[in-house]
């Protein structure tokens, strides 16, 4: 049964606006310049590389090159230069047909085009496999079906998304249309006499009468004698269809099947679209012959177990060599997924076909152009030429590739489908080194939710992946010593200083240092302790503080050389000899917890004289409390009296007492609409203040009374007028972020009897403590050979390897020396020579220790001179350093040295996703860096 016709209201509606997604959808018309790094335009087989725009307006391509002039007023989207552009596929059968097939062998009345549903939204699947126009099948299982035809997925209206009413006449003559049931139509009115009627049997049966059939159907559509046998409506739609010119598509699949349409396509010079065609290739030379055109379907069903073919001597197996013999012959053919698989896998079987030894360029044409041309719309769509319709599909990878995806599919110059947001990227790179000292070549990198997961010559591509090619890639660069951050400040902070209250999320400098590769800081003040100095590492390009710090502290800078030679080391071996008894006492406790056994639990039951006198002790301790607490209160009031929040009816102070100087801040509107920044001192009780505000200087004077509080007057102008204020609270407030704050103290329980006293933690000793557990590191600065030994014997004997700084002599000693330090820090002096000895005497001092088997690091010294560390390992190159040890230095060994290598240093699954991408070999003078991830975000 035919639909009836839409009404004109629904016919316009705006489908293309519901199917749309992505930013660019909906806008409207008008001239849209899209851009990516390849465009494959299909026709006569050009290829843009290199960066090429598409002109698009109106939804019709206007240009396409790699030099067109955009307008002024043109919409520009930029895929960027990894982005594939092709030509929307063109799927030449669909699954799209209506199920439900004429009762008559022959119907040419149905039409595919009415059962076609222009507001499904299942369309999405195949738009997001870049499919945007599709053959539609009037119905299957009969000889003639109806007429097929042509329709795009997506659209502004049904009106402009038919491409083709009439795109065939359908049937076939394979196995699925030799079932057609028997006919039968009740004579109207039935009588006695007439009775009910009964089943006509219907061909065909067999192949041979379904060539009869239809040589029956040619005869009566050219005027032959009709019986009826077909139907009344056969003869004259039949006609109407040939003298229109449409192509016969019928179904048949074996050699005998094909053979039998080519006799008649001959005989009776019938335009003939064979569908199926597996057995095509036998018979190419004929197909040419005849100017035949085939609808290849490639023996493959995805998402489905294997299928049984039967063990006779006559089983069929598969086979993909049909569209290569097809080729071959010069045979026009277009490539379509079998009937039960969804058009989406269209790419995909292409490339199962091209086992058969299709080439890539023959393949992705028989999807786009050599499909439109068979199904009679190559003029508008199948390939980018100027004046066809803007149908495209944005891809990530060559459109042949398996690991390829679509990124977006335009129809008619608007987003049909775009990927949802993926934050998977994959790196394609011909050289990545893994910062090990070992190479990829080629090699891949997919990272997402800022973890590396897998690294390889080929790599997982995730579905809407971003995939981006450059020529060589690596891991992030680390400074491993460096004072980015400290902004120009010399102070020492204390050992158990948390750095990380002076990093800032954002800052501009830190990621441009970042932009330059150094995507990891090791930051340490300038200077160190007896106790050590704080040493913290972080990634300058981090959008949130936790993410932005890897370790704090990660290391402890130490001074081991002392201006008196006499007294250089002792205060190190001090501070050694009391981390060793410190870590004694923690391997005992845990020791004795081990042995210990906790005592079986009180009994519940009480006696109630006891009840009584733990209620009395409870009691007697509360009012002890409250007693030590009322104390407390008045010796921190007798010691700072001054400092907190002062309130009254019109002043309110906020004031900090230091000594006898007092800062702070006052608000009072009647002296000032701003807050004003305030000044002074207290003495004897006595308070005097200044400060600016909006009239000029504001003055304080005041005298701190037991109960009335603060009792003066505020003056501002010639003006005078008396106040009183009360502290309402006692701490000065401070402008902190919350992460930043202390937790408040939580009270232990009391432990059991007997339970071994744990040692406390010294912060100040812990960093230490975590070194010998190889979980830190210990910097320290020395440099003659003899301290240097001193140094490292002291350090092995506390069980730590430490970091040398400085090191000059350390080349005299690396026999001695190797394996009892983490590595060496070495001054910025790559070269250095005997005075005696001259240029003779030339040494790499980066290259010596290096081959000594001692890891070495580069690092700045510096802020934001931090971007030139890349150069420094280029130069220690450039005079003879092994430029995978120099890389090693600038990564892992880096990493290593100051042990986060657990976090960064290497490209290995499981690590932060810090990556670099650069245009030549990582430690070239030249190689400029192309791209950073810092936690698996672009850095930009």
């Amino acid at each position: 049964m035919l639909r009836l016709a839409l009404p004109t209201a629904v016919l316009l509606a705006p489908l293309g606006a519901a199917l749309a997604r992505g930013p660019s959808a909906g806008e409207g018309s008008g001239v849209v310049a899209i851009q990516a790094g390849t465009i494959h335009l299909v026709e006569d087989g050009r290829v843009l590389r290199d960066g090429a725009t598409l002109l698009v307006e109106d939804g019709i391509v206007r240009a396409a090159g790699s030099s067109v002039e955009i307008p002024p007023h043109a919409r520009v989207v930029d895929y960027g230069p990894d982005a594939v552009i092709i030509p929307g596929l063109v799927a030449a059968n669909s699954g799209y047909g209506s199920p439900t097939a004429s009762p008559r062998t022959a119907d040419t009345g149905v039409r595919a085009v009415d059962n076609f549903d222009f507001f499904s939204s299942g369309y999405l699947v195949d738009l997001a496999g870049g499919v945007t126009s599709a053959y539609v099948a009037p119905a299957r299982r009969r000889l003639i079906a109806g007429q097929g035809a042509v329709v795009k997925l997506a659209g502004e209206s049904p009106q402009r998304r038919v491409l083709s009413e009439s795109a065939a006449i359908h049937g076939a003559i394979s196995a699925e249309a030799r079932n057609a049931p028997g006919y039968w139509e009740p004579p109207v009115p039935a009588t006695v006499d007439v009775g009910m009627g009964v089943e006509q049997k219907q061909l065909p049966r067999t192949t041979m009468g379904a060539i009869l059939a239809l040589r029956e159907l040619l005869e009566i559509a050219r005027g032959g004698e009709d019986d009826g046998e077909y139907g009344p409506r056969a003869a004259a739609g039949l006609r109407a269809m040939m003298e229109a010119g449409l192509p016969w598509r019928l179904g048949a699949i074996t050699e005998t099947e094909i053979r039998a349409l080519v006799r008649v396509a001959r005989s009776e010079k019938l335009p003939l679209v064979i569908e199926g065609g597996r057995d095509a290739g036998a018979l190419a030379a004929e197909l040419k012959e005849i100017g035949a055109s085939v609808v290849v379907e490639v023996d493959f069903v995805p998402n489905a177990g294997g299928r049984d073919r039967g063990k006779a001597a006559g089983a069929v197996w598969p086979s993909h060599d049909t569209a290569a013999a097809l080729a071959a012959a010069g045979v026009p053919f277009a490539l379509a997924t079998s009937d039960p698989v969804r058009t989406r896998d269209l790419r995909f079987c292409a490339g199962v076909a091209s086992r058969g030894g299709l080439d890539p360029e023959t393949a992705l044409r028989s999807i786009t152009l050599d499909a439109a041309v068979i199904l009679g719309v190559g003029d508008r769509v199948g390939s980018l030429a100027e004046g066809k319709h803007a149908d495209f599909a944005v891809l990530n990878g060559p459109p042949m590739s398996a690991t390829s995806s679509v990124l977006a599919t335009w129809v008619d110059g608007e987003v049909a489908w775009k990927s949802p947001s993926n934050e998977a990227v994959v790196l394609e790179v011909g050289e990545l080194y893994l910062g090990d000292g070992s190479v990829l070549r080629p090699g891949q990198l997919l990272m997402r939710e800022g973890r590396i997961i897998e690294v390889g010559q080929q790599v997982a591509h995730p579905i809407g992946a971003a995939v981006v090619r450059a020529p060589a890639a690596m891991p992030g660069m680390i400074d491993a010593l460096g004072h980015l951050g400290l902004e120009g400040s010399s102070k020492l902070p204390s050992t158990n200083f948390p750095l990380k209250r002076i990093v800032e999320p954002g800052d501009r400098v830190d990621r441009r240092v970042a932009r330059a590769g150094v995507t990891t800081v090791v930051l340490s003040p300038r200077g160190s302790s007896r106790t050590g100095a704080p040493v913290m590492a972080y990634k300058p390009a981090g959008c949130e503080l936790e993410e932005m710090v890897i370790a704090d502290p990660a290391a402890l800078r130490l001074k081991w050389t002392e201006r008196n030679r006499f007294d250089s080391g002792k205060s190190v071996s001090d501070l050694l000899k009391k981390v060793v008894e410190y870590d004694k006492k923690w391997k005992d406790y845990k020791a004795a917890m081990a042995e210990w056994t906790p005592p079986p639990p009180e009994p519940v039951e009480e006696k109630e004289e006891e009840k009584e006198e733990e209620k009395a002790d409870e009691k007697k301790e509360e009012d002890e409390k409250d007693d030590k607490s009322k104390k407390k209160e008045e010796e921190e009031e007798d010691a700072d009296p001054l400092t907190g929040v002062w309130e009254g009816d019109c002043p309110r102070l906020q004031l900090l007492l230091d000594g006898e100087k007092v800062s702070g801040s006052l608000r009072c509107p009647t002296q000032s609409h701003e807050l004003v920044g305030v000044e002074g001192s207290y003495v004897d009780g006595a308070l005097e203040l200044c400060g600016i505000g909006d009239s000029g200087w504001v003055r304080i004077s005041a005298k701190l009374e037991k109960k009335k509080g603060l009792v003066g007057e505020i003056s501002s102008g010639g003006e005078a007028f008396p106040f009183e204020a009360q502290r309402t609270a006692k701490e000065y407030p401070r402008a902190d972020r919350p992460e930043r704050r202390r937790p408040p103290k939580v009270e232990k329980p009391k432990p059991p009897k007997g339970m071994p006293k744990e040692p406390g933690i010294n912060d100040k000793l812990e960093p230490l403590r975590r070194a010998m557990r190889g979980e830190g590191a210990v910097v320290v600065e020395v440099d003659r050979e003899d301290e240097i030994l001193e140094c490292v014997a002291a350090f092995e004997g506390a069980g730590i390897a430490p970091v040398l700084f400085g090191a000059a002599e350390a080349w005299r000693v690396a026999d001695e020396i190797r394996g009892r330090v983490s590595g060496v820090l070495l001054s910025h002096t790559v070269l250095t020579h005997s005075a005696r000895e001259g240029l003779q005497s030339l040494r790499n001092r980066y290259a010596q220790l290096a081959d000594a088997g001692i890891r070495v690091a580069f690092h700045s010294a510096a802020e934001e001179g931090a971007s030139e560390l890349h150069l420094m390992a280029a130069y220690a190159v450039s005079q003879g350093m092994s430029p995978e040890g120099a890389l090693r230095a600038l990564t892992g060994d880096a990493a290593a040295l100051m042990a986060i290598c657990d976090r960064v240093g290497t490209l290995r699954a499981g690590l932060d996703a810090d990556v670099i991408l650069l245009d030549g070999p990582p430690l070239a003078p030249g190689t400029s860096v192309l791209r950073v991830w810092v936690n698996g975000e672009e850095v930009r």
